[in-house]
């Protein structure tokens, strides 16, 4: 404990807090691509194996591959939500951000930031007590755990990869209400009632003759109506 120093603790529950991360979403990209799937694990899996290693040695060969790979990952999510992968099903199509894509990227470059720190630090200070490398520890752990339990739940929850809107949901298309198995209505008359069909052409519609208007007075009973 006494050759560790609080950057490689940092960095590496960082590293950690990363891993997850794209651990956690590395199912729902295997829906939508298969590769981009086995690239979230593979980069899960470096990151996890990266932090144990930094914990035991921090070399320069280390601290160089963990700043190199962190810094590539970073530069592939621009891409994708800037110009779009240049491959794979929704090539040239920038993906959304959310917050699970953003706790990854600041894991990433705070593991970026210490490794370059590192790099360029001669000589690094280490604790002088086992209690206080301890200490750091569960401090560095805790804040880690509370920024990265969030974003897995919520890589879980709604799946992230098939929240980048490349998908259209029926919702989203405009369509019409009205069924192609309803009758079609007919217009109305000026009184009220449905018109009938409309004459073909060359043929007249035979005019109605008028109904005869009501008598004016009233005739006693037993006599026949007669006209006025």
């Amino acid at each position: 404990m006494a050759d560790i120093g609080a950057r490689r603790i940092v960095a590496a529950f960082a590293s950690l807090g990363a891993a997850a991360t794209h651990a956690a979403v590395a199912p729902s990209h295997f829906t939508s691509w298969p590769l981009s799937g086995v690239f979230f694990f593979a980069t899960a899996v470096f990151q996890a194996g990266w932090a144990l290693a930094v914990m035991r040695s921090a070399s320069r060969r280390t601290v160089a591959t963990g700043l190199l790979v962190n810094a590539g990952v970073i530069l592939v999510w621009v891409l994708s939500r800037t110009a779009g992968f240049p491959v794979g099903p929704h090539a040239g199509m920038p993906e959304q951000v959310d917050r699970v894509d953003l706790t990854a990227v600041a894991f990433q470059a705070a593991v970026c930031v210490l490794a370059l720190w590192s790099l360029r630090a001669r000589h690094a200070r280490g604790f002088r007590s086992s209690l206080s490398a301890a200490a750091v520890i569960g401090a560095v752990g805790a804040g880690v755990t509370g920024f990265t339990l969030p974003a897995v739940e919520l890589a879980g929850s709604h799946g992230h990869g098939d929240s980048h809107g490349h998908e259209m949901t029926d919702e989203s298309v405009p369509h019409s209400h009205s069924s192609d198995d309803d009758p079609p209505e007919l217009p109305h008359d000026s009184v009220g009632g449905t018109t009938g069909p409309s004459p073909a052409a060359g043929e007249t519609r035979e005019q109605e003759p008028p109904s005869q208007p009501a008598p004016n007075h009233p005739h006693p009973p037993g006599t026949a109506p007669h006209d006025d």
